[in-house]
């Protein structure tokens, strides 16, 4: 008897749940939603969700509200998110950073701790850029002083980020050694460039351009297998005979697990019309970034393949020193 009245009781919590969430999604959206970014201001993922925010909000009939919240290499931002109670006025706009998080235990959580969404941003010119005083011009002089100098070039990161991977990567497949150096999130690696304290870093394409024109960088191709559509006159480093790609940034949407699933499609619907607008992609590709739609459930699957190649990197990892 007690142990059916249990069940009862299992059951009725377990629907009065499930109607809630039903009459939470029927009213959604009644108040505006923070779209949070775990990132700086100006940066690759603050502008492209600035331009998302504004083309979703005229479909989602409610303010989107872009609000950063940087710090801990993202982690501060999706934290933010994973504790909300609101039921989907927090959604988390970032990248592939929750796997790097992870792994080198930045987070004690990766994307499957929340509900993944669609992806609708992305950018596959993670490259590396070597000081102009430096007289590294391409990949394969980078490379060649590497291994002539074990650990002397000094790379600007961010660790437990996907900059951070990116060296991973290349030391583990290459063959070499650099000194990493935590100097922080876009703006910092770049103020570390100029400042003439790190020889090179690893950063996307956007917002390079004009150190580019004055020499103070040097762009040493793109991790690509294909040039990539948002920056088409940069070789790729297998047409320099250098055998070494990385995976593109995707930015996406995850949500708290909490979030009633009937929330999640909303966005999801959301995202496919934005992604499919003209103006939308004009404006992202503006940015030197390209717009891209996955659903929930291909995105899902795309993270899990990238956190199970990743894992293998994080065994060997190198000490990454403070600037």
């Amino acid at each position: 008897m007690q142990k059916r009245t249990f069940l009862l009781a299992t059951l009725a919590a377990a629907v009065g749940l499930s109607l809630q969430g039903a009459a939470q999604a029927a009213s959604y959206p009644n108040r505006p939603i923070e779209l949070v970014v775990p990132a700086v201001a100006t940066g690759a993922s603050d502008l492209s969700a600035r331009i998302f925010a504004k083309y979703a909000e005229k479909r989602i009939g409610k303010p989107v509200v872009v609000v950063r919240i940087s710090g801990a290499g993202g982690y501060n931002g999706s934290r933010a998110v994973r504790e909300d109670k609101s039921n989907g006025y927090q959604v988390l706009y970032t990248h592939q950073g929750l796997i790097a998080n992870y792994l080198t235990k930045v987070a004690p959580y990766s994307y499957d701790g929340f509900k993944v969404g669609p992806a609708v941003v992305e950018d596959a010119t993670l490259g590396l850029y070597a000081s102009g005083k430096s007289g590294i011009k391409s990949i394969n002089d980078l490379l060649a002083r590497a291994r002539a100098e074990p650990g002397k070039l000094k790379a600007a990161t961010e660790y437990g980020t996907l900059s951070h991977f990116m060296f991973l990567k290349l030391q583990k497949e290459q063959g070499v050694t650099f000194k990493l150096m935590d100097t922080g999130g876009d703006a910092a690696r770049l103020a570390a460039m100029l400042g003439g304290t790190v020889d090179v870093m690893a950063k996307v394409y956007s917002g390079t351009q004009d150190y580019l024109k004055s020499g103070d960088f040097a762009l040493l191709g793109e991790p690509a297998d294909k040039r990539a559509p948002n920056a088409p006159e940069v070789p790729t480093y297998k047409e320099q005979g250098v055998d070494f790609t990385f995976p593109p940034y995707v930015w996406s949407l995850f949500f708290n697990q909490n979030t009633p699933q009937a929330i999640v499609d909303t966005w999801t619907e959301v995202a496919r019309e934005v992604t499919s607008d003209p103006a939308y992609r004009k404006e992202i590709e503006a940015l030197d970034m390209a717009w891209t739609y996955k659903s929930p459930e291909e995105n899902a699957a795309a993270h899990a393949g990238m956190q199970q190649a990743f894992a293998e990197l994080v065994g060997g990892m190198s000490a990454v020193a403070k600037q």
